[in-house]
């Protein structure tokens, strides 16, 4: 057994004894040990305490950031869910546009595809698929709308290039075809049909064109030749005077002159030809507002 002892002395400031104590070794190595022990675990459990706050307020920012994640996710899959059916909805109607025109290349079969190895960061995106797929069908879309577009302002443009309405009005005196020669009764052929009305009537273009002539020729007296474009062209005779001359653009219910009796006519009325290809065909089939 150990039997050494310390011994520590009081000096006090006044004017007493010296004090004295004896301490064993044991005793003081025990005295620190417990000093020591209870010093270090009071660091480890203040330690351990404030760790524990960090990880509570980190816990709890996560759960926060988690919260809103999540209401971010269900915004982007409403919005993702919103865009496919309106992307669908588009793509419907471009098919019935496409029907309306006549077109038969837009094949919504033909999707094309999209694909290859997903990587870690896009396997942590699980909408990327959907957004791919939809990036691919609104650029398909584009295509398909502006082949759309191109056709739809060709077929306007037919149109407005196409006779449709009645260059003037009045009554319909002799129609297109056969008939008899007015002036020797002889048999012959009419390319036009016959409209009486009184003259200085104003005279119409029936559609948008380019006046070719505005002249006299044997015949058809005042006569105008107007071109509309794809293969159509139109002529009207016996006018009393011109209202536009050769070059001139007109559009459909301008006026290009007015009904007279000139040249081989036997009365005040509209000599009207429409032609394709520079083949006659009946004006007839071309007026819609009939008479």
């Amino acid at each position: 057994m150990d039997k050494r002892y310390s011994t520590i002395i009081f000096v006090p400031h006044a004017r007493a004894k010296f004090r004295k104590l004896k301490i064993s070794h044991r005793f003081l190595f025990s005295m620190i040990s417990l000093v020591t022990s209870s010093l270090c675990l009071s660091t480890f459990f203040s330690v351990q305490y404030f760790t524990s706050l960090s990880q509570t307020h980190e816990l709890s920012k996560l759960k926060s950031e988690n919260s809103q994640l999540q209401h971010a996710n269900e915004q982007f899959s409403k919005s993702v869910e919103s865009l496919r059916t309106q992307l669908h909805t588009v793509e419907d109607k471009t098919r019935k546009l496409a029907i309306i025109a006549g077109i038969s290349t837009l094949d919504e079969s033909n999707q094309g595809g999209v694909g290859g190895l997903r990587s870690d960061e896009q396997n942590n995106m699980p909408y990327r698929d959907d957004v791919d797929k939809m990036s691919f069908r609104s650029h398909r879309l584009e295509k398909d709308l502006s082949v759309l577009e191109q056709r739809f302002a060709e077929q306007s443009q037919l149109l407005s290039s196409t006779p449709s309405i009645a260059p003037v009005r009045g009554i319909l005196t002799d129609g297109f075809g056969g008939r008899s020669d007015p002036f020797t009764g002889e048999a012959g052929t009419h390319n036009a049909v016959d409209i009486s009305s009184a003259v200085g009537q104003a005279v119409r273009a029936p559609a948008d064109g380019i006046v070719v002539k505005s002249e006299w020729a044997n015949g058809y007296g005042n006569v105008i030749y107007i071109s509309h474009g794809y293969g159509y062209s139109t002529r009207y005779g016996h006018l009393s005077a011109y209202n536009v001359k050769p070059g001139q653009h007109v559009r459909r219910g301008d006026i290009i002159g007015y009904v007279g009796s000139t040249g081989r006519s036997t009365g005040p009325h509209l000599h009207y030809e429409v032609r394709l290809n520079n083949n006659p065909v009946n004006p007839l089939a071309y007026i819609l507002n009939a008479f």
